[in-house]
Order: C-alpha cells, then sequence, then structure tokens
C-alpha cells in the first residue's frame, strides 16, 4: 500500500518545475541518508519528501485561493508570507487526495517550513534534510555544520538551523514569525534542561 501511495506522489511531483523536481530529488538522498542514521523507516521518509513541496511552485494568491478551498487554516502570517502554506496544503492534500493517512508522514510535510515545538523524528530528518541539501549547503560552512550535527544530536542541529535562520531574519530586517519563535524557544528550553550550555 506504502508503495502505491508513493509512486503516486512521486508521480504528482515530478510534473511540477524541473527545478523543483531536482531539489526533492536531493533533499530525498539527503533525508534517506539522515534518517538511517536514525533507523527511520526509508518508505516512510520517501512518502514524506516526495510529498512536502507538491505546491511549492505555486504563487501567492493561488496557494492563498486552494489553503480556504481545503480548509487550512490560514493566519495573518500566511497571508503576508503564503509560501508558509505549501506545506499544510500538501499535507492535507496527501491526506484528501492520496489516501495518506500516516498522521507522523502527515506532520512532517505541514511542518517542514518552519518547525513545530513538538516534532517526531522523521518530522525533524524532513525539515533538516530540506534545509540542508547540496544545493543549499554548497559553500556554507554553517548549513554544512547543521548537516554533520543531525548526524549525531538531531535536536541541537534544529536549534542551530532556528538561530541561524531568526540571525538572518534580523540582519536583513525580516519579521520572524511568532510559530517559528515559539518553537525554537521550547528547543532551547529543552536543550538547556538536557544539560545543554546556555549560549
Amino acid at each position: 500500500m506504502i508503495g502505491a501511495r508513493i509512486a503516486s506522489v512521486r508521480a504528482a511531483l515530478e510534473a511540477r518545475p524541473a527545478g523543483l523536481v531536482r531539489h526533492v530529488k536531493r533533499v530525498l538522498t539527503e533525508a534517506l541518508a539522515l534518517g538511517e542514521a536514525w533507523e527511520l523507516d526509508p518508505r516512510r521518509v520517501e512518502l514524506a519528501v516526495w510529498g512536502h513541496d507538491l505546491f511549492r511552485a505555486e504563487q501567492g494568491a493561488e496557494l492563498l485561493r486552494r489553503s480556504r478551498a481545503a480548509d487550512v487554516a490560514v493566519t495573518s502570517w500566511d497571508e503576508e508570507s503564503p509560501v508558509l502554506l505549501h506545506g499544510p496544503l500538501a499535507a492535507r492534500v496527501l491526506a484528501t487526495d492520496f489516501g495518506v493517512d500516516d498522521a507522523e508522514v502527515l506532520a512532517a510535510v505541514r511542518d517542514h517550513t518552519l518547525g513545530l515545538a513538538r516534532m517526531s523524528t522523521l518530522a525533524k530528518v524532513m525539515l533538516l534534510a530540506d534545509k540542508v541539501e547540496t544545493a543549499k549547503r554548497r559553500g556554507d560552512f554553517e548549513l554544512q555544520g547543521i548537516r554533520r550535527l543531525a548526524r549525531r544530536d538531531l535536536d541541537l542541529a534544529l536549534l542551530c538551523w532556528a538561530d541561524r535562520k531568526l540571525l538572518i531574519e534580523r540582519r536583513d530586517g525580516w519579521p520572524s514569525d511568532p510559530r517559528h519563535w515559539h518553537a525554537r524557544t521550547v528547543w532551547l528550553e529543552a536543550h538547556r534542561a538536557a544539560g545543554g550550555r546556555p549560549d
């Protein structure tokens, strides 16, 4: 059953723009390797990866329209930056149109852009693989370091990625989505509680 769903979702994704398809294939390579390190079922990883960017190529107005039509909650932050909806919309469509009923796969797809305070190992792998795939990390020593760190500490890798994201937002004058800020705060508290350094 999961094999048929993977094939169906993959076929839908491969009909998207070529550049997006290449990105997803790079994410798949990264996610399968990271998933193996964390003993995840490669079929579930593959399903999440093929589904995560089904709507990444859509323009903002179309993302908003499709999300509302699919009864995906749209916040004021989503209205300002509709690209944030491509994960939640993909998760909804995977469930309704492709019959995906694996809650962890759907959550991994839904939350791969901003992260969530509480995430499964699969969701963490999905998010990090998307951020550190080959093209994104090329020449970027911070992302290369986050990729290496993810092999031994997913939570700390997530926190480092979140801090990097917030520093870039501050540097470039972009607002920080409160959902991401909340997730980062929870990750930091968990890291400190586990004996991590406060800095």
